[in-house]
């Protein structure tokens, strides 16, 4: 029999464990290495941003705060309701009050679809053939100025004669006279008890809208008024019942 070779230990295998040690390490030090650089970049991009911004002054190159993808969130704006002239409870107390209160003759409270009318003849509120506001009715007009001031309501003030034609110095025709009646009740809402004066509207109509005939003294006399019109410029929910609600 032939003798067997000894065999020889290999003494370099442990260079086989070296490589792979070394190689492993290496990566381990290449992945440490890139999310150190990227962590590095990310932290100067938002440290030169947030310097940029506090200080005011321009951001190193294009980037800002402005570009990073931040969400912000918008702010709440809160817009405030405009009053509603919606005022249905003062109107109907004004109302109520105006035509509960002592009525004096020849005063007619009634409402219409354009509001409140308070219709006064011409002999309470004139003497005759001018424009002079008789003292006795003026009590029962600062009844109405404590009223309606405070209202949004506009208020139309129209004069009205008969058919009977009239030619003095002070007024050349009926026209004249019932715009100039309607113009002395203005004048003493808003020169008298200074209501804003941008709420009234003055009209003479003559004796072209007769609410009577002019065949008789009393239809005449009825036609001589002037009225005043609370106009109803809101849209109040109330019953169907309501005297000084329009009808649904």
């Amino acid at each position: 029999m032939k003798k067997k070779h000894e065999e020889h230990e290999n003494m370099e295998r442990w260079l086989v464990s070296y490589a792979d040690f070394i190689t492993l390490l290496f990566a381990f030090f290449v992945v440490m290495y890139s999310v150190s650089s990227v962590n590095e970049g990310k932290y100067r991009v938002l440290s030169d941003s947030l310097s940029s911004s506090f200080s005011k002054t321009k951001a190193v190159g294009d980037l800002s705060l402005m570009n990073l993808p931040i969400s912000k969130k918008q702010p709440i704006v809160v817009k405030e309701k405009p009053k509603s002239k919606d005022n249905a409870r003062s109107y109907l107390k004004a109302a109520n009050a105006i035509s509960t209160a002592k009525i004096p003759k020849g005063v007619k409270v009634t409402s219409t679809e354009r509001g409140l009318s308070i219709r006064i003849a011409d002999e309470t509120l004139f003497s005759s053939g001018n424009s002079t506001i008789n003292p006795q009715i003026q009590e029962f007009l600062d009844l109405i100025t404590g009223l309606v001031r405070d209202l949004p309501n506009s208020i139309a003030v129209e004069g009205h004669t008969d058919n009977q034609p009239i030619r003095t110095a002070e007024f050349p025709s009926n026209w004249d006279l019932s715009t100039g009646r309607a113009n002395a009740l203005v004048r003493y809402f808003t020169e008298q008890h200074h209501l804003r004066a941008d709420r009234f509207s003055s009209t003479g109509y003559a004796g072209t809208r007769p609410v009577e005939s002019n065949a008789t003294l009393k239809g005449q006399a009825s036609n001589r008024r002037v009225e005043l019109i609370v106009l109803r410029e809101i849209s109040p929910r109330a019953s169907e019942s309501h005297p000084f609600l329009p009808n649904n």
